[in-house]
């Protein structure tokens, strides 16, 4: 029987929390270690990378989607005791992980000039975007797989080993970028190839540890022949489940290219910095919730396949509770720490004053913001996409877009902010009385 099955339920959390964070923090040092080195070659180099930017994050999309999927349907059988049908959803999870990755990575190939060139790279930019996604493509399998394997993890309420596979990950490829980048002893600099090169070896090392764990510890590798019919079914469930976390995933890109268009607008380049330095500030404030947001799927799985419904209520009025503390406890962070976190990453007295408004601002509608996700969330693991497509597409779509639009218009770049604060808080209200007609 689970061992989350008993016990408090925020002692539970917080144990799955704080690992996560760790994890979270990982993936911020992998991502930026690129971009940094990246940056030493030169102006025309970062700007390929930026281009690179979007089509890893859609491809990124996908990879969520799966991990996302596969990880309701074993949180749920492990928490039914059904370890069988566990072991089987992570195979066919791999297994739909292998192939899709395969059939993008062969288009993708097959697509770089006119894919990116649709995108507004050329001439020299475009050779070295080139450069780097060859390497990317050839190995997607490995770049992607890690998302899936650790979620598998984390669904058997693992939450420790893949912090210690993405911790290793991200040191290896630090180790590897400039020696591939910038070529050491004997070894060549190989530029925009090497930065590609060594996130497939560290992403490799990653696959292959958390694909060790999940077969010599848990035992969740079911390496029998599937059937065909079987296994097309278990897709089908995988991608049904797995769609409205990819959806998210590629909605978020969206918004914010469309917050960044609404900046320009309204206070020019000053404007867009403004911008960009404050939803990266805010990201970093998000750490700790995205952390959180991943330790409700095994929680709230087990006890959902256990029948223990009314620990799941009382999670998701906790989780409640929780988002309007976060607030809280960050506004307060914000209010003297805002101009300061923002002149780090600016010393235009404009930029430091538009981001710190932005931040607090924006900070009000965090509430809103986090119940949508970890609402979400719930409703995935247990298994009911439509909602959770219905809160996300709401939330940009409904909400954030045209308040952030009508905001902008009259009040420029402050009601900008005010517009996001609103539609975020208009959607938490939205996920809350979704949640709990559905659990109901």
């Amino acid at each position: 029987m689970s061992t989350l099955l008993k016990g408090s339920v925020i002692s539970h959390l917080t144990r799955l929390t704080l690992p996560s964070i760790g994890g979270m923090f990982a993936i911020m040092v992998f991502n930026l270690t690129d971009t940094w080195f990246v940056s030493r070659l030169g102006t025309d180099e970062l700007a390929a990378m930026g281009f690179t930017f979007s089509v890893v994050m859609i491809v990124g999309a996908l990879a969520l989607g799966f991990s996302s999927g596969a990880a309701s349907i074993i949180t749920r059988a492990l928490g039914a005791g059904n370890k069988a049908r566990a072991r089987r959803t992570v195979s066919d999870g791999i297994i739909l992980t292998i192939t899709g990755t395969i059939l993008v990575s062969v288009l993708g190939l097959l697509t770089i000039s006119p894919l990116f060139s649709l995108l507004g790279a050329e001439g020299h930019i475009l050779s070295l975007v080139r450069e780097y996604m060859s390497i990317w493509f050839l190995g997607a399998v490995a770049a992607i797989m890690p998302s899936v394997s650790d979620g598998c993890l984390r669904a058997a309420g693992d939450v420790k080993r893949p912090v210690i596979v993405m911790c290793v990950a991200a040191l290896l490829n630090v180790i590897l970028d400039p020696i591939l980048i910038f070529g050491w002893g004997p070894l060549p600099g190989l530029g925009m190839q090497g930065a590609a090169l060594a996130t497939i070896i560290a992403r490799i090392v990653a696959t292959t540890a958390s694909l060790s764990f999940l077969h010599f510890k848990h035992q969740l590798i079911d390496w029998s022949r599937p059937h065909l019919k079987e296994m097309l079914l278990s897709w089908k469930e995988i991608i049904r489940l797995g769609i409205p976390a990819a959806l998210t995933q590629a909605l978020n890109p969206i918004a914010q290219g469309f917050y960044i268009r609404l900046a320009a607008g309204t206070g020019g380049v000053q404007a867009v910095a403004a911008m960009a330095t404050g939803t990266r500030i805010e990201a970093f404030l998000l750490l700790i919730a995205m952390a959180y947001g991943i330790a409700l799927v095994p929680f709230v799985g087990h006890n959902y396949g256990a029948n223990a419904n009314h620990r799941v209520q009382e999670t998701r009025r906790f989780s409640n509770r929780l988002a309007l503390i976060y607030t809280g406890i960050t506004l307060l962070i914000l209010i003297p720490a805002a101009r300061p976190l923002s002149s780090l990453f600016s010393k235009d007295p404009e930029v430091i004053r538009l981001s710190t408004a932005y931040l607090l601002i924006a900070t009000l509608g965090m509430a809103g913001l986090l119940v949508s996700m970890w609402m979400s969330q719930m409703l995935n693991v247990i298994g009911r996409p439509r909602p959770v497509m219905k809160i996300n597409l709401f939330r940009v779509f409904l909400f954030i877009i045209p308040l952030s639009l009508l905001g902008s218009h009259f009040f420029g770049f402050f009601g900008l902010a005010a517009g996001i604060t609103g539609g975020n808080l208009l959607s938490g209200i939205n996920a809350y009385f979704t949640t709990r007609r559905q659990l109901r």
